[in-house]
């Protein structure tokens, strides 16, 4: 872990601290003849030269053989970037990549067996491991389309006027990422929490409301809001049961 977490350090200071905006430009233009993608790998490989130099206490044939993968994997994964449509998908495949070699390369130098992994995989994974994860799971992409199911008798009282409509899924994410606040704070036992941001909603959608001075509108949002964290903090509340019951186990 310790190996890992300091590769991935400099692996965010690198990209993110260290990379000239002119670099950045010189991918999006150049691709793989950038010279701003030559800058910005002979960062990297300066500073994962130093680092597994000290993580490794000198040099050796897996110094070298770390180095060469950690480098020459950034610079594969750069270039297909640089032919990607500037987007947040294809900036979180590229980390998410990136991150993938910095485990995998972790691992080997770490010296740990298969056994030993899957071991340790199989202590992390316990029931109430996997119970976060399907809840998070579950609030996302499932319980949108129940939402949109259970709502589709109303929504059909809006498809006609343009003026109702507002940013394409936007309305989806601020779901996901509500339903997923209020299962932290049920976790958390932050209660009041889950009240809290109830009422700042309501307060943000009075004012929509106000403007847009339509009930069938109006009650639409309530529904839908009310649904979204219904159902979050039944989840959640599902979630600390199976919690309890593991406590008492």
């Amino acid at each position: 872990m310790i190996i890992f977490l300091t590769l991935f350090i400099a692996h965010l200071i690198a990209d993110f601290f260290l990379q000239r905006d002119a670099w950045i430009a010189s991918k999006i233009k150049h691709k793989i003849k950038s010279i701003g993608l030559f800058k910005h790998i002979l960062v990297h490989l300066a500073f994962n030269a130093i680092l597994l130099l000290i993580l490794l206490d000198g040099l050796s044939v897996t110094y070298f053989m770390a180095l060469a993968a950690i480098v020459l994997s950034h610079y594969a994964i750069d270039i297909w970037k640089t032919y990607q449509v500037f987007s947040i998908r294809a900036f979180l495949i590229d980390q998410f990549a990136h991150a993938i070699i910095l485990v995998l390369v972790s691992v080997w130098l770490s010296g740990i067996s298969y056994t030993q992994a899957s071991a340790a995989i199989k202590d992390f994974l316990d029931i109430q491991v996997l119970a976060v994860f399907a809840a998070f799971i579950f609030l996302s992409k499932p319980l949108s389309f129940i939402i949109y199911l259970s709502l589709a008798p109303y929504t059909k009282a809006f498809e006609k006027d343009e003026t109702q409509k507002g940013l394409a899924n936007a309305g989806e994410l601020i779901g996901i990422l509500e339903r997923y606040l209020v299962l932290i704070l049920i976790l958390v036992g932050q209660y009041a929490g889950v009240g809290f941001l109830l009422a700042a909603k309501s307060v943000f959608r009075f004012g929509d409301m106000r403007q847009q001075k339509d009930r069938k509108l109006t009650e639409y949002i309530m529904l839908g809001t009310l649904l979204s964290i219904t159902a979050a903090l039944l989840v959640g509340l599902a979630v600390k049961w199976v919690f309890s019951l593991e406590g008492n186990g």
